[in-house]
């Protein structure tokens, strides 16, 4: 009786076991599912976050390009004026010939191109008289003077230099002055670099 009592508890409770595991959310295949599912619904909104960065990408090139493109736009506009006063000038030409009206159509011409160019932050940099500035001018030749400041000074602008803004857009190519004695000196180095050189090559051939 004990026996078959005890059979019937072992029974109810293996059942009952069963029961509590079907039940169970948190049983392994539940678990599993439910990351699963979890797990989509990430990668969906990752792959869609994907999407519209790309999207937003392509848009952002698009626009770029549209920028580069017609950015000059502006200055192409005001360069026409120039182009009609330059049209204009080569039919005074061909129509009179008169060199005055000629020479005074050439310089409302530049004028007003310098004017335009100016007003977007361009400025011829000023260089006759000056001393001579590495970062402003580029040494094109030298003259020797009768000076009596040791500093080189511009003689001559064969190139105007321009800034943009606070940038050396192209520095004045010039001719600058150097005092007569610093040219022979500097003429007397070189004769003895020179001589120097010389005098080392002949005491390699006595060693050889």
């Amino acid at each position: 009786m004990n026996d078959e009592k005890a059979k019937n508890n072992k029974n109810n409770n293996e059942e009952l076991a069963k029961e509590e595991k079907k039940e169970d959310p948190c049983c392994p295949e539940d678990a599993v599912k439910e990351k699963k599912d979890d797990y989509d619904a990430l990668w969906g909104k990752y792959t869609r976050v994907c999407a519209d960065f790309a999207n937003a990408r392509k848009r952002w090139d698009r626009e770029k390009e549209d920028l580069i493109k017609f950015s000059t736009v502006s200055l192409i506009r005001d360069l026409l004026i120039v182009l009609d006063e330059s049209e204009q000038a080569l039919k005074m030409v061909k129509e009179h010939g008169n060199i005055e009206e000629i020479i005074k159509g050439l310089e409302m011409a530049h004028n007003n191109f310098l004017n335009l160019l100016k007003k977007r932050g361009l400025t011829p940099i000023e260089s006759l008289g000056r001393f001579f500035d590495p970062h402003l001018h580029e040494i094109v030749a030298t003259k020797e003077v009768d000076d009596s400041t040791d500093k080189p000074l511009v003689l001559e602008e064969i190139q105007k230099g321009y800034m943009l803004e606070d940038k050396v857009l192209r520095p004045s190519g010039v001719i600058v002055g150097i005092k007569k004695q610093a040219a022979e000196d500097k003429e007397q180095r070189k004769q003895e670099q020179e001589e120097k050189v010389k005098d080392n090559n002949s005491q390699k051939k006595d060693n050889v």
